[in-house]
């Protein structure tokens, strides 16, 4: 692992690359650790600090239990065998601890209550719980659902219902999948399957015991309770006559105070698109770059993050005015985003660009944004 870190100035493009010191990863002594820990806090303060961490890098969680954050890692993607979870610092993302799974981890997410991560293992048609405290693999549990060509269904996100004991998976199919886990029992409780829905992204509405998911030119609601379908908004699938390409909200994020669903259109670089939850409308349309992938609302600062991948770019956006405060850039492509319970610590995972054929895949990055900062 490469034990580079990069230090970008807010609004800049200068950047300082310089050689971690080898205590901040191994801690020689506490000491030695709590003063260099200070130093680089003091630091980054005014700071994006932008770390190498790993290959194969994709979702990240924060836990206020552990008090650091947590990143899916598939290793090299190529090779056989499983992933890791990497636990880092969540001042200098220096890695303090590895997990090792059975599978490749993609999804991410954190049972907060119980302080356990569920890591989705995308090409197994597997969730693997683990005791974020210890990093004991507690469990792994595969929905055992074969597509067409015999092949387990992909899955691809994770979200919590904490208050309910639900652990809430969406598939890639065309006619919708989502598989809901007894988080108690650690066992399938139930899977809707050619539901004739999009469940490619998934956010919940603990408030309304709702969950929305999203995928090919619309959103559903599903009520967490019964699991019927209450609700399914479509929208014209081409943004222009003749285009190719077809809309697709990848990923939302839920301003239930103010009924608003902020859902990025991933292709035809169209940007986040803001929907009345009550009528179904486009509110507006926020230009947050192209291919913006991960997002996060934050009710604490009344803002919306957009990582937009393509642009290499991560806006953060009034939630009032939909104006873009910030753009930020995080070279090469940012991925995946989560918010300190405070609202003030963003991180960001960032990918690197794909491996030619015969070389070893690039080390992906964690980047840290200090909110108060910016």
């Amino acid at each position: 692992m490469s034990e580079k870190f990069t230090y970008l100035m807010r609004g800049k493009r200068a950047i300082f690359v310089a050689a971690l010191p080898l205590f901040l990863l191994t801690g020689v002594s506490h000491a030695v650790q709590a003063t260099a820990t200070s130093a680089v806090s003091a630091q980054v303060s005014e700071t994006v600090l932008q770390r190498e961490v790993a290959p194969g890098i994709y979702e990240l969680v924060y836990s206020p239990t552990s008090k650091a954050v947590f990143v899916a890692s598939t290793e090299e993607l190529t090779s056989k065998g499983g992933g890791t979870i990497y636990q880092l610092d969540p001042v200098t993302l220096a890695v303090q601890k590895k997990i090792d799974l059975p599978f490749k981890p993609f999804a991410l997410a954190l049972d907060v209550r119980s302080n356990t991560l569920y890591a989705g293992h995308t090409r197994d048609g597997a969730v693997s719980a683990i005791d974020a405290s210890s990093g004991i693999v507690k469990g792994t549990l595969h929905h055992g659902v074969k597509d067409a060509k015999g092949e387990p269904v992909h899955t691809r996100q994770i979200v919590v219902d904490e208050a309910a004991g639900q652990v809430i998976v969406s598939g890639v199919t065309d006619l919708g999948f989502i598989w809901v886990i007894d988080s108690k029992t650690f066992s399938t409780n139930r899977i809707l399957r050619d539901i004739e829905a999009p469940t490619a992204g998934l956010t919940l509405d603990t408030t309304n015991h709702k969950l929305l998911a999203s995928g090919t030119a619309a959103y559903a609601v599903f009520d967490t309770q019964s699991w019927e379908l209450v609700g399914d908004n479509r929208i014209p699938e081409k943004l222009l006559p003749g285009d190719i390409r077809r809309r697709f909200l990848v990923n939302t994020a839920l301003d239930s105070k103010s009924e608003r669903l902020f859902a990025n259109q991933l292709n035809n670089s169209e940007g986040t698109l803001v929907f009345d939850l009550r009528t179904g409308a486009i509110l507006h349309k926020i230009p947050t770059g192209y291919m913006p992938v991960g997002i996060r609302y934050n009710p604490i600062r009344n803002e919306v993050y957009v990582a937009s991948r393509g642009s290499g770019t991560l806006s953060v956006i009034d939630a009032s005015s939909y104006a873009i405060k910030h753009t930020i850039e995080l070279p090469v492509h940012p991925n995946t985003i989560s918010v300190t319970p405070d609202g003030q610590q963003l991180y960001v995972s960032v990918k690197q660009p794909f491996a030619k054929k015969g070389e070893p895949e690039p080390i992906d990055q964690v980047a840290r944004i200090d909110l108060q900062a910016l």
